[in-house]
């Protein structure tokens, strides 16, 4: 067995065996120098580690840290118009379109943290939410991102514009937070009538108009208000997987989730909101849904898929072959008001397609920039 040099001095021991010991006729003199210089061979040692590791934390302190050369995987899309679309994702990641998705290019966004969800409203002002609280609003022309709301170590997980002025953004610990003043300000609302022992994390918001919105998330939690947000109330909890996503076009809509779980939803004047499960035939996660304006039109992205409606059902995009749509998963779907579709997800793709129902494409890209990998990269999704 290979001895330590460095616990050799504090035990006393050489590592000479006691025949090579006896062997050395030259007595106590001979055995000094052969100590003398194993423990001057046990400090060089000693002190080239410590110089190591002392380079070592000089040099991640000073952000010499491996570079990430490889695009980051994107959550949210957006299009704002015909021809200017946005998405985010990881490290703070921004990518702007202005020719209606065919080609992207890097915008900075001002901070590190991953942008989950992003969203429009009717004049075109744009807002993300971040994975540590904060909300980020941009220009008319999706720049110059500045943080508007700060709620320190709360993931954000999804926001939604009902107007100009009404909007809400959903995380975790049930936390709803709503605006009316454009963004400018956000107050905190609440689950009236959950009762499970942990809050849900709240994944997906649907604004409908200023007074009604959905919201989904952990634990099958599906919630609706009636009133801006005053009262928030569960109506249903526990029956369904946990939920990633939401969409609605008028009385109808979608969520989807864990293990291939799609609801439909539907709202009656009398009733209320329901939710009736619709068998997919997949075990695998669903992590985006986007509907047309009217309702007839829809995305679903998914770990290893992409879905559009046709005839009423949710079935497999057309996607081009070259894109291994296996091998990927699709983070984030955006229908826009001329019926143009994008998917956007792992690795940084985008795929664009002029319908939801026609050939998805992957779009062009602009090189990419090296960023440095830090500890806080790993995000929980």
């Amino acid at each position: 067995m290979q001895r330590d040099l460095l616990r050799q001095p504090i035990l006393g021991d050489t590592g000479l065996s006691v025949a090579a010991r006896r062997k050395d006729e030259r007595g106590a003199a001979g055995f000094g120098v052969a100590l003398t210089k194993r423990l001057l061979m046990a400090t060089a040692l000693a002190c080239a580690i410590l110089v190591t590791h002392a380079s070592s934390r000089t040099a991640i302190a000073d952000g010499a840290a491996p570079a990430r050369l490889y695009p980051d995987p994107l959550f949210g899309v957006v299009l704002l118009d015909q021809s200017t679309a946005i998405a985010t994702g990881y490290h703070g990641a921004v990518r702007l379109s202005v020719d209606g998705g065919a080609t992207w290019a890097a915008e900075p966004s001002g901070t590190e943290d991953m942008l989950r969800r992003v969203a429009t409203t009717s004049d075109h002002h744009v807002f993300a939410v971040s994975h540590v609280g904060k909300i980020l609003e941009a220009d008319a022309d999706a720049r110059g991102w500045r943080t508007v709301h700060d709620e320190p170590g709360l993931y954000l997980r999804d926001i939604a514009f009902a107007t100009p002025q009404v909007g809400w953004a959903v995380g975790h610990d049930g936390v709803i937070l709503k605006t009316g003043d454009g963004g400018a300000t956000w107050s905190r609302q609440e689950l009236a009538n959950y009762t499970g022992r942990d809050k849900p994390r709240l994944s997906g918001v649907a604004a409908i108009d200023a007074a009604h919105a959905l919201t989904v998330g952990e634990f099958g939690v599906i919630a609706e208000t009636h009133d801006g947000g005053t009262t928030w109330s569960v109506i249903s909890a526990g029956q369904f997987p946990t939920f990633l996503g939401v969409a609605v076009a008028g009385n109808t809509g979608y969520a989807v989730g864990l293990n291939g779980t799609l609801v439909r939803l539907a709202n009656s004047e009398a009733d209320g909101w329901s939710a009736t499960l619709v068998p997919l035939g997949t075990t695998q996660h669903l992590l985006s849904v986007a509907l047309s304006r009217d309702g007839t039109e829809g995305l679903i992205g998914g770990n290893g898929l992409l879905l559009t409606l046709r005839n009423g059902q949710f079935l497999p995009a057309k996607v081009t072959e070259a894109f291994a749509l296996t091998y990927a998963w699709i983070g984030g779907v955006a229908i826009g008001a001329s019926g143009r579709a994008i998917a956007v997800g792992q690795g940084g793709a985008i795929l664009v397609a002029d319908r939801a129902n026609g050939t998805f494409n992957p779009a062009a890209t602009g090189p990419v920039t090296a960023q440095t990998t830090t500890a806080s990269d790993r995000v929980t999704q």
